[in-house]
């Protein structure tokens, strides 16, 4: 296993010959000059002003950068920095084993005072072929995990689970120093403070399935009960289904030992427009739920765009009623969502999904993947083309939709400065 720390810059590095800190109704520099009181007073989640949504999502897309497959902390670090979070340590857990289909990365940061920390997993890289061949590697392993009455076992995706699982124990290490005060770079003797207050966790694609996977682990396991105490919510982006609908239905119901549901309450899930991979596994490999709270962005759709993407998505749940008489599945959540389907295709923004309103729906068929996806994304590049009604696309995955998508009414960009 490889492990790195990096210690991040101060507000006047990253501003050469102006005002270390520049505040101003317009934006300014950082992106969040009180970020780190934002980690800790915990006004609710998702945060009310949206700023937190949109930090984990600005982290989650820099978890990406690196050198020929190797992480890159110190930008990571550099970008915490960015938005609030001056002269944090971030450190960078990576374990990789290509004949399992391990390609694991885990970044830890933790603030200046030693109250606060994220966790934040990498997803797939797109040119790493052992990083894609984990998102296939569907076959079920076995998730046992006591969740207050369900004891499991649960089939889960089994290459996220073992990319979870390479790096947890190096992890948690540093989340035990975090609980007592020390510093996660073992380099920093003594301790701050009354130690680690406030977790999060957060990731996009592979790195979202992780960071849920997480949360359940912290959850279940009492030994790790110093840990989950500090777990405030865990924000994911594009995250794919991890398990069936037992283990999702388990996750609703857990609570913790003051009878909340974090599960079911503090696990967000972002989803952006026609993005495919929310969608995954596709059902022909078997049948997989979402659990946690579900939030939905549509871009505005006006005119014959509104109506053919209306049309495109009432006629493909029609199409697929028919095989869900014969399979036996429940035709009544297709009829739910047929109906819905006018709603869907003329809001626009952040909605969140609630029940009975369906969650956005698992693939019915290998032909989302592997034809409707790829040939959305190729139409984006064209503007004849871009607003074609795709029901699914990869285009749509991309991190930097999730980090504009999110940023509140006035931030600029996630660097906070103007040019």
């Amino acid at each position: 296993m490889r492990v790195t720390t990096e210690h991040g810059p101060g507000f006047a590095e990253l501003r050469p010959l102006k005002d270390p800190v520049h505040v101003a109704a317009d934006g300014g520099f950082p992106v969040y000059p009180d970020l780190p009181y934002r980690l800790t007073e915990d006004k609710g989640h998702p945060d009310p002003d949206g700023v937190l949504p949109h930090v984990m999502a600005t982290l989650s897309a820099y978890s990406y950068a690196g050198f020929d497959q190797e992480s890159d902390p110190g930008t990571v670090a550099m970008m915490a920095t960015r938005l609030g979070l001056e002269k944090n340590r971030c450190r960078t857990f990576e374990q990789r084993v290509d004949a399992l289909y391990i390609a694991s990365a885990a970044y830890l940061l933790q603030d200046e005072d030693r109250r606060t920390a994220i966790l934040c997993y990498r997803g797939t890289q797109p040119e790493d072929i052992i990083s894609i061949l984990t998102d296939a590697d569907v076959r079920p392993d076995t998730l046992r995990v006591d969740l207050g009455d369900d004891r499991g076992p649960y089939p889960v995706h089994a290459g996220f689970y073992r990319n979870m699982r390479a790096t947890r124990y190096a992890v948690l290490g540093s989340l035990e120093r975090a609980v007592r005060g020390e510093s996660i770079d073992p380099e920093e003797p003594g301790t701050r403070g009354g130690g680690l207050e406030a977790l999060y966790i957060t990731g996009h694609s592979l790195g979202a399935a992780m960071a849920a996977l997480m949360a359940v682990t912290l959850l279940h396991e009492p030994r790790y009960a110093p840990v989950a105490r500090c777990l405030r919510a865990v924000y994911t982006f594009g995250q794919p289904m991890l398990g069936g609908p037992e283990l999702a239905e388990a996750c609703e119901r857990a609570t913790d030992g003051h009878g909340n549901h974090p599960l079911r309450d503090r696990l967000l899930r972002y989803i952006y427009d026609r993005d495919v991979v929310p969608a995954l596994p596709p059902r022909p490999v078997g049948p997989y739920a979402p659990f946690g709270r579900e939030f939905h962005f549509r871009r505005a759709r006006h005119g014959l765009d509104a109506v053919f993407a209306a049309t495109a998505d009432a006629a493909t749940e029609a199409v697929a009623l028919p095989g869900d008489l014969l399979t036996g599945a429940d035709p009544v959540r297709r009829l739910r969502r047929i109906a819905s389907v006018p709603e869907r295709a003329t809001g626009h923004g952040w909605t969140e999904r609630r029940a009975p309103a369906p969650h956005y729906p698992q693939m019915d068929s290998l032909a989302g993947l592997a034809v409707v996806a790829p040939l959305a994304f190729l139409a984006a590049r064209l503007a004849l083309t871009r607003s074609l009604p795709f029901k699914y696309s990869f285009e749509d995955h991309g991190p930097g939709h999730y980090v504009n998508a999110l940023a509140p009414p006035g931030v600029l960009s996630e660097f906070g400065d103007r040019l």
